[in-house]
């Protein structure tokens, strides 16, 4: 009988190990030849930037101040070719959809363009759950950086970073419903995930509940 039973929970311990592993965090899908060599162009047209900008660049010194924007130039359409490929998997346009977002906020190689980068920003963050577009939009639109304050959508992507488990997103949403930044106030759930966020040690959340005269700490 004992024999037996040892089997039985060998057998199950097979069966079950598989299950549980496809609840662990599925890996990043892989970058392809265009997304890498875009990465690569970011990062040879930002040295080449930085040595414009320090150095006195003569013709001598064999660099082309075009070069810089040639690649900028490289890297925003083959960002734009992957963020709008929908058939792709969802954390991959996603994310391909910040990066070119960050060349729009940034006008790298492109006129400066914010509401460019929030409309990407906020696709990547609600329909890719891309938990860094959530947070750069909501920033954005809390401080009011493209010129005008969204804090409505801040709220909302905030909300949604926060879903995904992030304490700097989740600090973020309590700071804003405890001062009712974008809707209605809410200081007891705010101040919940403020307490949550400086428990997870979020410098930023124990700085705000010190700032509003809340508890520091609470048991989780």
């Amino acid at each position: 009988m004992f024999k037996r039973l040892c089997l039985a929970l060998s057998c199950c311990a097979v069966l079950i190990s598989p299950a549980l592993a496809q609840f662990g965090p599925k890996p990043p899908t892989p970058r392809v030849a265009k997304e890498i060599q875009a990465d690569r162009a970011m990062v040879d047209a930002s040295e080449l930037v930085r040595t414009l900008y320090t150095d006195v660049v003569t013709e001598e010194d064999g660099i082309d101040p075009d070069q810089a924007n040639k690649w900028y130039t490289l890297a925003r359409n083959n960002y734009t070719e992957l963020c709008e490929n929908r058939e792709a998997a969802t954390d991959f346009w996603a994310r391909n959809c910040y990066k070119l977002a960050d060349i729009y906020r940034r006008g790298l190689g492109v006129t400066q363009n914010y509401r460019k980068a929030s409309e990407l920003y906020t696709e990547a963050c609600l329909a890719g759950r891309h938990l860094e577009s959530c947070l750069q939009q909501a920033h954005i639109d809390h401080v009011g950086n493209a010129g005008a304050k969204d804090w409505p959508n801040a709220r909302q992507l905030y909300q949604t970073a926060c879903d995904m488990g992030d304490a700097s997103g989740c600090a973020g949403l309590g700071n804003m419903l405890y001062r009712g930044q974008g809707g209605a106030p809410d200081r007891i759930r705010g101040a919940r995930l403020l307490q949550d966020a400086c428990s997870d040690e979020y410098t930023w959340a124990c700085e705000r509940i010190v700032s509003y005269g809340i508890p520091e700490r609470r048991l989780r």
